[in-house]
């Protein structure tokens, strides 16, 4: 049976999903953050006979996200998911294997998945300040930034879409920038944190500015703030050069995941 979910299932759904916290983190994030009556965020569970989970799936603006402890995917989700509009899906692997046949529309992108749960090193010798973004102000630097770097496809939406969306986002994590003439030339930043854990995403340097180490040293005070708290960062990534730099900090590789973006 496939049902959406509500208050009364927050407890169930987020022992299930808490089994697996990193695999998770977006799902359980945004159930912390925003819960069961959002208009622009809906969740789907499938329960077997004797009322236990199979699957969840969760729709969240434009993006949606599936996990199954067992990999398993119910060809009844065709329906669910042909009912909703969205821009990318992702999972980890073994289960995008076999929900992606259904997903012509979409690009496959297979990434490594990882998890830092103790700082490695802290050597860093940049001066460069590091800053927190805060204001819509610097939303509009940071897109300004983002646009001109074409893994993030960020010119596809609305600047001030960017902005609303980050400045709703400053509860689920946080945003680090380091500028120079008054133009962002390195970011990184947390989304989807929960009770134990964080996503690390936009991780970037514009290209005159590479090899100084100013990801790194973004990514060290990242990894400090989270471990101070009491919680870990996760990651995934598709370029071995920033794998080599993630795993000398800490981050180690637990899954593959993968992200389908309509094309």
């Amino acid at each position: 049976m496939i049902r959406k979910l509500q208050e009364t299932d927050r407890l169930k759904v987020l022992e299930y999903l808490y089994q697996r916290p990193s695999l998770n983190i977006f799902i359980i994030g945004d159930i912390e953050a925003f819960g069961f009556e959002k208009e622009y965020q809906i969740l789907y569970g499938e329960f077997s006979q004797d009322n236990k989970y199979l699957s969840v799936l969760l729709f969240y603006r434009d993006n949606t996200v599936f996990y199954s402890h067992i990999d398993h995917f119910n060809l009844d989700w065709l329906s669910i998911i042909k009912q909703h509009k969205f821009n990318m899906f992702c999972g980890k692997k073994t289960l995008m294997d076999r929900i992606y046949p259904y997903l012509s529309e979409f690009k496959y992108e297979e990434m490594f998945f990882a998890e830092c749960k103790e700082l490695k090193t802290d050597n860093n010798t940049n001066n460069k300040v590091i800053k927190k973004l805060s204001t819509k102000e610097e939303a509009a630097l940071l897109y300004d930034f983002l646009k001109d770097i074409s893994e993030f496809n960020i010119d596809k939406q609305e600047k001030q879409y960017f902005i609303d969306g980050m400045m709703n986002g400053l509860s689920m994590g946080v945003t680090y920038y380091i500028e120079e003439n008054g133009s962002i030339i390195s970011t990184a930043a947390t989304t989807a944190e929960t009770t134990i854990n964080a996503m690390v995403i936009g991780v970037a340097t514009i290209k005159k500015a590479r090899n100084k180490g100013l990801a790194s040293k973004i990514m060290i005070h990242l990894i400090k703030e989270y471990l101070t708290k009491g919680k870990y960062l996760c990651l995934f990534y598709d370029n071995p050069a920033a794998g080599v730099i993630y795993k000398r900090l800490g981050f180690k590789e637990i899954d593959m995941w993968v992200m389908a973006n309509k094309r």
